[in-house]
C-alpha cells in the first residue's frame, strides 16, 4: 500500500486541476439587461407583501405559457437573532408614529399630539404581535428573497414574459421590481447554495414562507402507463400550458367510472378511450353502445358492430359447447337464471331436471343445441313454458334460439344495446352469454370492456351478490372495464353501485350545472367528491370539459379533438348513420376508415392510413388531433 505521508507535497490550488471554465456551458454578460448565452435574462424581485398570505397564494403562475424560474431563498435567523431585529423593526416603526415637529410641540406644552401616522403605528403593532408568535414558538423568522427568472432569445419577448409574471404577482398584492442594475446579483440569489447576492431580503416568518413557496404544480398525469408498458391512454389539453396525460389505469387496475347528464359528451369521450386504446400491442376492445354513438369508431377500427335488436341480423346459439362439462355447469345457471326471472322457483328437482335436460342434449350435433333443443327435452310443463320465451316464436327466440352462432372474433366488436334495453330480460339473457364468450377470450392481452348503461340491467340480486369478485377476476385478465351512465339517480339507488364505485380507481365525471343542488351534491359527495370539486363540475363547459378523479391526482381536461377524430368520436346524430349505412354499401366494412374520411372531405387524413389490413388500427395510434 502506498503510504502518502512518505512524500512530500505541494498542494494543488482548485484552478490547477478542476476545469472551472467547463462547469458553465454559458457565458454570463452583465448589466442592466444581462445575458445568459444568447438568451436575454429577466428577473423581478418581490419587494413589498400583502396584508395577509394564504396557501397557494401565487398559483396563478403554474398557469403561464413559458417556462420561468421561481426561486424562494430563506436565510433562518435563531429565536434570539429573530427578536433583536424584530425589536429593531419595532422601535423604528413606533419612532414613525409622529414626526419631529410634533414630538418638539408636544415638549413644549406637554399635551399629546393626536395626529399620528396610523401606518407606521400598525407596522408596530405587527411587529409587536410577531414578538408575540415568536416568544410562543409558533413560527421562526428570517430573511426572505423571492424572484422570478425568464429567458429568451428575443428582448422584446424576455420583457413581455416579464410583465406577465409581474401582473400575476401584484394582482395577489405584492409589489415587484424589475430588476436592472441588481439584475445579476438577484439572478445569483435564485441558484442553490448562493447566501448573499441581492440585497432585497426582507424578514417574514416561517408561515409566510409556506404560503409563498412553489411547493405545489398543475399535475400532468402519469408519463406512462406503467401496467401495460406503453404512453398514455390520451394526452390532453387543461388550462394553462400544461398538458394532462389521461391514464385509466391505477397500479394494475383499469376500471373506470364514467357518469353525468345526457348531453355532455358522454358518447364522445368512451368512442376516444376506444380509438386510443389501439395504441396498445395486442389489445381488444368490446364495447356494448347506446343510440349507435360508437358505430363508426368500432367499424374505423375495423370491428364488428352488431345491432341486438330483432331485426339486427345477429343471432346466438348458447347451448353449442355443452359437450364441455366446464361449460355445461355454466349453461345450467344460465338457464336457471332464465327460469328465475320467469318466476319459476329453482329447486334440487328443477336443477336436476336441467342439468339432465343439458346432459342429453350434449350428445345431440352442434346445429340441434338448441333452445328449442332443450325445450322438447325437459320434461316438465312448467320448466317448458318458462323456456317458451326464449325459442323460436317467443319474444327473444330470434336473437337466443340460432341453430349457428354468429358472433365473429374480431379483435374490436361493438353491440348496440338500444333496442334491446326495453326488455331487462333480454339484457340479462344476451349480457351473460356475451361475457361467457368474451371470458374464453380473456387471455391476459390489454382488453377493454365498454358497458354503457347497460350495467344497470346488471342489477339483480345473483348478480350483485358477486360483482366485487367479477370485477377482482376481469382485473387478473388485464381486463379494465369502464362503467358509463348518465343517470346519476340510477347510481344513487342501485344495489350493485357500491361495489362498482369500490373498485373504479378512477372516475371521470362530466360537466352537471346541477351538481351544487343539494340532492345531486349529496350523490357527488358519495363518490368523495368535496366542495371545490363539485363546483368544478358545476361549472365545466358542457361538451368540452371533464373532470378526472383518482387517488393519484384530479384534473379537469378538454380532449381538444381535431376534424379527424371527431369524425369518428362524433359520428352519433341519425343522418351520420344514414351516411355510414351509405359508405358501408359503397365501401364495405374493411375499406370503412378511409372512405369515410373522405365522405367528410378528409382527404388529407384518409390519405395517412397506409393500404395494409390493420389500417384502421393504425389511424388509433395516429395524433388525430393534428390538421392538414
Amino acid at each position: 500500500m502506498l503510504n502518502l505521508a512518505e512524500y512530500r507535497q505541494r498542494p494543488a490550488l482548485l484552478a490547477d486541476w478542476l476545469p472551472w471554465a467547463l462547469l458553465a456551458d454559458s457565458a454570463l454578460v452583465g448589466g442592466l439587461a444581462p445575458m445568459l448565452g444568447d438568451q436575454h435574462l429577466r428577473v423581478v424581485s418581490v419587494r413589498g407583501f400583502p396584508t395577509s398570505t394564504w396557501p397557494g397564494l401565487l398559483d396563478d403562475l403554474n398557469r403561464l405559457g413559458f417556462a420561468y424560474r421561481w426561486s424562494t431563498r430563506f436565510l433562518c435567523l435563531d429565536k434570539a437573532e429573530a427578536e433583536k431585529e424584530l425589536g429593531r423593526l419595532r422601535r423604528q416603526w413606533f419612532a414613525k408614529r409622529k414626526n419631529v415637529i410634533a414630538l418638539l410641540r408636544e415638549t413644549i406644552f406637554q399635551q399629546e399630539s393626536p395626529l399620528v401616522d396610523t401606518d407606521a403605528s400598525n407596522k408596530a403593532a405587527d411587529a409587536e404581535a410577531a414578538l408575540q408568535e415568536l416568544g410562543s414558538d409558533q413560527v421562526a423568522f428570517g430573511y426572505l428573497t423571492a424572484t422570478v427568472t425568464v429567458l429568451d432569445a428575443d428582448p422584446a419577448v424576455a420583457d413581455e414574459k416579464l410583465r406577465m409574471v409581474e401582473r400575476v404577482i401584484q394582482g395577489r398584492g405584492f409589489v415587484t421590481i424589475p430588476e436592472t442594475l441588481n439584475a445579476v446579483d438577484a439572478w445569483l440569489s435564485s441558484i442553490p447554495g448562493n447566501a448573499y447576492a441581492n440585497v432585497r431580503q426582507p424578514i417574514v416568518s416561517t408561515l409566510n414562507l409556506a404560503h409563498m413557496m412553489p411547493v405545489s404544480a398543475v399535475w400532468a398525469g402519469p408519463e406512462k402507463n406503467v401496467h401495460l408498458d406503453g404512453p398514455p391512454l390520451i394526452v390532453t389539453r387543461t388550462d394553462g400550458a400544461t398538458p394532462f396525460r389521461l391514464v385509466t389505469h391505477i397500479g394494475d387496475v383499469g376500471h373506470t367510472l364514467v357518469a353525468g347528464p345526457t348531453g355532455m359528451g358522454k358518447s364522445v369521450l368512451l368512442a376516444m378511450l376506444a380509438l386510443q386504446f389501439r395504441r396498445y400491442g395486442g389489445s381488444r376492445i368490446f364495447a356494448f353502445d347506446m343510440g349507435r354513438s360508437m358505430r363508426a369508431t368500432v367499424l374505423g377500427l375495423g370491428g364488428e358492430h352488431y345491432d341486438l335488436g330483432a331485426d339486427g341480423g345477429i343471432a346466438f346459439q348458447p347451448l353449442a359447447r355443452i359437450d364441455s362439462e366446464g361449460y355445461r355447469t355454466w349453461a345450467a345457471e344460465w338457464i336457471e337464471g332464465r327460469f328465475l326471472h320467469e318466476g319459476v322457483t329453482v329447486g334440487p328437482d328443477e336443477k336436476a331436471a336441467i342439468w339432465s335436460a343439458l346432459g342429453s342434449l350434449a350428445g345431440a350435433p352442434v346445429e340441434q343445441r338448441t333452445m328449442t333443443g332443450l325445450s322438447v327435452l325437459l320434461q316438465s310443463n312448467a320448466l317448458r313454458q318458462a323456456l317458451s320465451p326464449y325459442v323460436l316464436g317467443g319474444a327473444h327466440g330470434k336473437l337466443l334460439d340460432a341453430d349457428r352462432d354468429r358472433l365473429g372474433s374480431g379483435d374490436v366488436q361493438g353491440f348496440e344495446m338500444e333496442e334491446l334495453m326495453h326488455s331487462p330480460a333480454a339484457v340479462q339473457a344476451v349480457l351473460r352469454y356475451l361475457f361467457a364468450r368474451f371470458d374464453a377470450r380473456f387471455d391476459g392481452a390489454p382488453t377493454l370492456l365498454i358497458l354503457d348503461e347497460a350495467w344497470l340491467f346488471l342489477d339483480e340480486p345473483s348478480f350483485a351478490a358477486r360483482i366485487r369478485q367479477w370485477l377482482k377476476t376481469l382485473r387478473k385478465k388485464n381486463v379494465s372495464v369502464i362503467f358509463a351512465t348518465q343517470s346519476l339517480a340510477d347510481i344513487k339507488d342501485s344495489t350493485i353501485a357500491p361495489a362498482v364505485i369500490e373498485s373504479c380507481a378512477s372516475r371521470i365525471f362530466l360537466p352537471n350545472p346541477q351538481a351544487t343542488e343539494p340532492q345531486i351534491r349529496t350523490i357527488y359527495e358519495g363518490f368523495g367528491l368535496n366542495s371545490r370539486q363539485i363546483e368544478i363540475v358545476a361549472t365545466a363547459q358542457p361538451k368540452r370539459d371533464y373532470y378526472y378523479q383518482s387517488r393519484l391526482g384530479n384534473r379537469l381536461f378538454d380532449l381538444d379533438l381535431g376534424p379527424a377524430a371527431l369524425a369518428f368520436a362524433g359520428a352519433s346524430t341519425p343522418q351520420d348513420q344514414r351516411d355510414i349505412d351509405r359508405v358501408l354499401t359503397q365501401a364495405g366494412a374493411p375499406g370503412f376508415a378511409g372512405t369515410w374520411l373522405r365522405h367528410l372531405g378528409l382527404d388529407w387524413a384518409a390519405d395517412l392510413l397506409p393500404s395494409s389490413p390493420a389500417a384502421a388500427s393504425f389511424l388509433a395510434s395516429q395524433p388525430l388531433e393534428v390538421s392538414p
